[in-house]
């Protein structure tokens, strides 16, 4: 018998279970197994909604390999990701993997989940040139949903890049942390100043 540690048994399973596996496995859970989460996400090629609970993008950040995806996401059309750490470059680059590798991405949706003073250290804000292509566009992005943000540095740069790259853009709406009080003005002013590649692209400051 073949090692059974390396069948793929989880592509042939249904969408609706693979999903379900996706947004409920605890990282805790994830570490202690033999499932390879990479491998799990590459097997999935025709997902159409995907949802990333806590721990999510920390988990796929671990390893300095697993935030380069090379499996296209032809049809996934939805992404959710909660609780992600903009001071973690390594889960910046998770992010930005599954999103540039979705070019029928319709709507992101986002939750912030930073360490704001070390966030607010951060030096290495040339990270969005060497690692995003000139020619990358979002081509059937519409909607962008982003809540609990502070402000910080690459919540703001990831917030750019976005509006700079989505050309049929309608709805960025943006929801700051509660917490965050002081800084909500200076996050206002710098939104309205970020060049939009859709002329239809309203942001939308949600006071919570």
């Amino acid at each position: 018998m073949g090692d059974s540690s390396n069948l793929d048994l989880i592509s042939d399973l249904p969408q609706s279970i693979i999903e379900s596996i996706l947004t409920r496995l605890p990282i805790r859970d994830a570490q202690s197994s033999s499932c390879n989460f990479i491998k799990l996400l590459g097997s999935v090629p025709y997902l159409e909604r995907l949802t990333g609970r806590i721990y999510f993008t920390k988990y796929l950040s671990i390893d300095d390999d697993r935030g380069r995806l090379s499996v296209t996401y032809s049809h996934l059309k939805i992404i959710e990701l909660y609780q992600v750490s903009f001071e973690d470059m390594k889960e910046i680059l998770v992010v930005l993997h599954l999103i540039t590798n979705s070019p029928n991405l319709k709507e992101l949706q986002i939750s912030g989940s930073s360490n704001t003073l070390a966030a607010m250290e951060a030096t290495d804000l040339d990270f969005w040139d060497k690692e995003c292509p000139s020619p990358c566009l979002f081509e059937r992005l519409k909607v962008v949903k982003m809540t609990e943000m502070s402000g910080v540095p690459h919540e703001m740069e990831f917030i750019k890049f976005l509006l700079e790259r989505s050309p049929v853009l309608e709805v960025m709406s943006i929801m700051p942390c509660p917490s965050v009080m002081d800084g909500r003005l200076n996050m206002l002013i710098e939104l309205v100043r970020f060049r939009r590649a859709s002329a239809r692209a309203e942001i939308l400051f949600i006071q919570c």
